[in-house]
């Protein structure tokens, strides 16, 4: 749920401490993100989140961290220029609107005092942030619209940027009680009042309450509203929400809305960052397991031809053995199937140009080139199976990536294994990166379960893991190596709960009954000149699992290395 105009309002209201804060750092994680890091006496050290993502657009005050990018862009280098330095001195919501405008006062390289301002529109897919000196013309935007016949107004530097027309809606917070009274449903509240979202009315006309005291309930909620009485919470299903909604016992308090807007689109944050960073590796495993099950298809065809090659032999003998005469520009003969007792007749095509002798030379070639296409494919398809494997694993490591470390292992292994082409590094080197570490999870006992994210991960991890350690790995499927550390066989519950992780963690992750092998990792073996994540292993024992998500959600991620 993106953020709504009241719920903004209220992120206003508990961000005032901001004003008269300076800006110390400027970042731009992603193209939809921009991080002010500042200080006052008022908040503190805090970090200020701008974000204008279409479904995940909001703004808010953060304690996480983000990663920078090795260039920073051309919008985050105007902003360090502009407010590195500057400080806060409004904040305006245009009548609760989607519309924030930031302004900011400073100093200009001649030192003389200069004032800017930052217009946030959080609109959906037509979200933007525009960078305006003192004369609202536009220094530059995170997305520029040129002159088109779908654009409304341009958005590019040295335009004079044009605010977005009000909506013709009343305002919920200025509303009586009168008023409020005439609004039947949670339709009707969100096509006449601005700033409320589908989701939030429903919350603010809980359909519980009587009609009278619905009303009331609403007209109390929205002036506690707008006065900054908030109650911040997280409603499951729905999102983040300012107030306590009634007949939610579910919802989960939050000291502030920030924090609860933090919990909800954490992992939402990195699940839209990944997906577009592993886009183009995305495409190029999905490009080359598409052509190697293509050549897999073609080759079970050679496999099914042995039919057709015992077919071809018998023919070409029987030509061989026939010495009557063919009539004339016949297009078949009639010979006798020596080789079934009694002999019966069979009807041999022929080609009307050719003798019988070369008919049967004929039949005998193209015998002759099924069968080596069979071996051949007898060949291939045991590697054709691996790389589709091998395919496979790499596509599922890209969905458990969660920093660019992560990402870069992968980029890495497909340039060794010639899938990519290494980019051409201009000027120098760029640092090495860092060695990603495995997802680590705690079973109901307490013993860590370490979960590799990727190929690399599944080799460092299985080399580095005690030989009495327990390790597993889905059946005959791509998936993470995942390792137990005990000593020793672990309880039945552990067990189970790392045989769960190895299925999700695999291709078999919404399978029913999902083949385990488990086994301690001294029988785990890494044959020379392998595949990364390729292992061989023996005495191995099997489970079978059906993944529960509740038993996966109860286990607590940790952050111990292995």
């Amino acid at each position: 749920m993106a953020m709504d105009g009241l719920s903004l309002h209220a992120m206003l209201w508990e961000a005032r401490g901001l004003m008269g804060a300076r800006v110390d750092k400027v970042q731009q994680p992603d193209k939809d993100t921009l991080l002010l890091s500042c200080h006052g006496t008022g908040c503190g050290r805090v970090k200020l989140l701008i974000n204008i993502h279409n479904e995940n657009g909001r703004i808010a005050l953060t304690k996480d961290t983000a990663e920078n990018p090795a260039a920073a862009p051309a919008f985050c280098m105007l902003l360090r220029k502009r407010l590195i330095g500057s400080r806060i001195t409004g904040m305006e919501q245009a009548v609760l609107d989607r519309t924030v405008r930031f302004s900011f006062s400073g100093r200009d390289e001649l030192m003389d005092e200069a004032t800017c301002s930052l217009v946030v529109e959080l609109m959906g897919k037509h979200g933007n942030a525009f960078m305006l000196d003192e004369d609202d013309v536009i220094l530059d935007c995170l997305r520029h619209i040129g002159v088109g016949a779908e654009a409304l107004r341009v958005c590019l530097p040295n335009v004079k940027y044009e605010a977005l027309p009000p909506q013709d809606k009343g305002n919920p917070l200025a509303a009586s009680l009168e008023e409020l009274a005439k609004v039947d449903s949670p339709r009707a509240l969100m096509n006449g009042y601005m700033g409320i979202s589908r989701q939030i009315a429903s919350l603010l006309m809980p359909e519980s309450l009587p009609e009278s005291q619905r009303v009331q309930y609403l007209f109390d909620t929205l002036q506690g509203l707008n006065v900054g009485a908030l109650s911040p919470c997280l409603v499951p299903g729905v999102g983040p929400a300012p107030f306590r909604p009634l007949g939610r016992n579910d919802a989960v308090p939050f000291p502030t809305l920030s924090e609860a807007y933090d919990a909800w689109y954490r992992a939402r944050d990195v699940r839209i960052r990944m997906l577009r960073e592993t886009g183009s590796l995305r495409a190029t495993l999905e490009h080359a397991l598409k052509r190697c099950e293509n050549k897999i298809g073609a080759f079970s065809n050679d496999l099914l031809s042995e039919a057709e090659e015992n077919r071809l032999r018998l023919c070409g003998e029987l030509l061989l053995g026939f010495h009557g005469e063919r009539p004339k520009g016949a297009d078949a003969v009639a010979v006798e199937n020596y080789y079934e007792y009694p002999p019966v007749k069979v009807t041999v095509k022929l080609d009307p140009s050719l003798s019988v002798a070369e008919n049967a030379a004929r039949y005998f070639k193209r015998y002759q080139k099924l069968k080596a296409a069979r071996a051949y494919a007898e060949g291939e398809m045991g590697k054709l199976r691996e790389e589709q494997l091998y395919l496979q694993g790499q596509l599922l490591a890209l969905n458990n990536c969660e920093n660019g470390d992560d990402i870069a292992e992968i980029r890495q292994e497909l340039i060794r294994e010639r899938y990519i082409r290494p980019s051409p590094v201009k000027g120098a080197s760029r640092p090495k990166a860092m060695k990603s570490l495995p997802m680590v999870f705690l079973s109901s006992v307490g013993l860590s379960i370490y979960v590799g994210k990727n190929n690399e991960q599944n080799d460092r991890l299985t080399r580095n893991a005690p030989a009495d350690a327990l390790w597993l790995h889905v059946k005959d499927a791509a998936g993470s190596h995942v390792i137990v550390d005990s000593k020793g066989m672990p309880d039945k519950q552990t067990l189970l709960e790392a045989a769960m992780l190895a299925v999700h963690f695999s291709s078999q992750r919404s399978g029913v009954s999902v083949p385990v092998d488990y086994v301690p990792r001294r029988y785990v073996k890494k044959p020379s000149g392998s595949k990364p994540g390729f292992v061989i292993f023996t005495n191995q024992r099997t489970i079978l699992v059906t993944p529960d998500p509740n038993i996966i959600n109860t286990l607590k991620k940790g952050v111990k290395e292995k």
